[in-house]
């Protein structure tokens, strides 16, 4: 026999699980049980901030996030995170409970009902001798979903004594699905009269190690490739690559996609971003792969749909091509490999460094070379993301993600402190924005407690950016939104990391150098003009 408190550490370690969360009534007897059982838990100051921590750290390594926080208000301080992890389709389990049964209880909530509105699923454990079972369900629902689950293992049930937990089994990975052969034939016909086809991979294509595949068959049609964004650096190499399509692409790659007549995409939600609000889809045809159906017109309206693994389908799309004696078309051209080869990022804007500020597309530019080419990108949101999105790059698509799925700031930090301790053998590098990075900079000092490899690069321009731009748009006196913030250099070293003001191309150079000492974590103030249009990703 043993405590529901016990088996719930149990089922955790034997799923292998880290663990990230604020401690609470509800939750402190499994969480001290799960350390002293060797478990691997990391504490946050905040529970948004957990969630965060376990989107990053799920997002990084494509497994389940675990978190746990505490009842009443722990769980509602945790709803702008949830929200964000159901939209970008974060496979999570978040671990709290049920007030004890003491009438009108300081912190009673009712659970289900703060969950409903944020698309998470919910379960509630009903008797103590289900828990283990309960808790590996909906780890599994989490990784067949990917999305949240929530479990609400009620506080009067954790001392309760049950049989102890048979050893879980693994929790099963998604299984490639293969295209109805109607379906395939269908997409076919449109593809191979195409003449000049584009080959469109999202994160989807990546997480099924499908680049081979896919560029096999885009020099089977002939056709450059291109990635939505947080699919980015998947065909990094290919001298026919165009980078990330929709709202932040360049010249180069809006040209030939507006000349294409059949975008074939893998993998990719097809969102108002990818298709720059609907652009992608007028006039041309769209095949639209992904392995779940209910992706499939979503968004854009599609010529043909298949519902299959984006590796599988692409080798089975070449196979019959060069079966049927496809020629590829010409669309794929020395004369656009030479063209991207020559590009330079700097020729897309005109820099408007002073010696106060340093244009933030120039920053990301000199930031994307000098950094460590071995290194993980997590972006929080607001104005100023068109630049880190445009210009850096990593070495491969999951070694980026951003917190843009519910348009909140501020996440970015606590996401990056996950990433970075899901990896901890290279830097981690979070782009937040000085408004987001204070509402974050809390989750600073976790990163030094943790030890971790962290640069957050802020990007200030001592205002809410964003904010800035509307008002001067309705014609109110944008120095309204200005903010004079604390040094974030001085706040760095104050929580026990390291910091960096920025304000010339010279002072960002230092950044290498103070990665290599191994000053981390480490926060660098990048002082930016908040006059300067960096771009727009609406």
């Amino acid at each position: 026999m043993t405590t529901v408190h016990a088996a719930v550490a149990e089922v955790l370690a034997g799923h292998g699980q880290a663990l990230f969360g604020v401690l609470g009534d509800a939750n402190m007897q499994y969480v001290a049980d799960f350390i002293n059982g060797g478990g691997s838990y990391i504490g946050a100051i905040d529970e948004r901030g957990a969630v965060m921590m376990a989107i990053g750290y799920a997002r990084r390594l494509h497994r389940v996030g675990v978190v746990t926080v505490t009842h009443g208000p722990g769980l509602t301080n945790t709803l702008t995170s949830l929200v964000e992890a159901v939209r970008s389709r974060t496979p999570l389990v978040l671990l709290t409970g049920d007030t004890p049964p003491v009438p009108d209880y300081v912190q009673l909530l009712d659970v289900g009902a703060a969950v409903a509105p944020t698309g998470a699923h919910y379960r509630r454990v009903v008797a103590a001798e289900t828990v283990a079972d309960e808790l590996s369900a909906a780890l599994r629902r989490a990784q067949a979903d990917r999305l949240p689950v929530v479990l609400d293992i009620p506080f009067h049930l954790l001392s309760r004594e049950v049989i102890l937990p048979r050893r879980p089994g693994p929790i099963p990975e998604r299984q490639a699905v293969r295209p109805d052969p109607d379906a395939l034939d269908e997409a076919l016909g449109i593809i191979a009269s195409a003449s000049r086809p584009v080959v469109l991979a999202g994160r989807g294509a990546a997480l099924c190690d499908a680049r081979e595949p896919l560029l096999a068959l885009a020099h089977a049609l002939g056709a450059p490739v291109a990635t939505t964004l947080l699919g980015r650096d998947l065909f990094r190499g290919d001298p026919c690559d165009l980078g990330v399509l929709g709202t932040v692409s360049h010249d180069i790659a809006i040209e030939t996609v507006g000349a294409s007549d059949c975008v074939i995409a893998f993998g990719a939600g097809l969102n108002q971003y990818t298709t720059a609000h609907g652009w992608l889809a007028d006039g041309r045809a769209v095949v639209h792969v992904d392995d779940d159906q209910g992706r499939l017109d979503r968004y854009t309206p599609v010529t043909a749909g298949i519902v299959g693994d984006a590796a599988v389908v692409a080798r089975a799309m070449t196979e019959q091509l060069e079966a049927a004696g496809h020629s590829p078309s010409g669309f794929r051209s020395p004369a656009l490999a030479d063209r991207l080869a020559a590009r330079d990022p700097r020729a897309d804007f005109t820099d408007a460094s002073t010696t106060e500020f340093l244009d933030a597309r120039t920053a990301m530019i000199e930031l994307d070379e000098i950094l460590p080419a071995d290194r993980v990108i997590v972006s929080d949101v607001g104005r100023y993301v068109i630049a880190p999105w445009k210009y850096l790059h990593v070495p491969e698509p999951l070694s980026f993600t951003h917190t843009a799925a519910f348009g909140s700031i501020g996440l970015g930090i606590a996401a990056g402190v996950g990433a970075s301790a899901a990896d901890r053998t290279r830097p981690t590098v979070v782009i937040a924005g000085d408004g987001g990075a204070m509402m974050g900079l809390i989750e600073f000092t976790t990163a030094v407690r943790e030890k971790l490899p962290l640069v957050v690069i802020v990007v200030n321009d001592r205002c809410y950016g964003a904010e800035w731009a509307q008002m001067e748009k309705y014609g109110i006196d944008p120095a309204l939104s200005l903010i004079p913030w604390p040094s974030f250099e001085t706040m760095a070293s104050a929580f026990g990391g390291h910091g960096l003001t920025v304000r010339t191309a010279g002072d960002l150079k230092r950044i290498p150098d103070l990665i290599a000492e191994g000053k981390l974590p480490l926060m660098v103030d990048l002082h930016i003009d908040p006059a300067v249009v960096i771009g727009d990703i609406r």
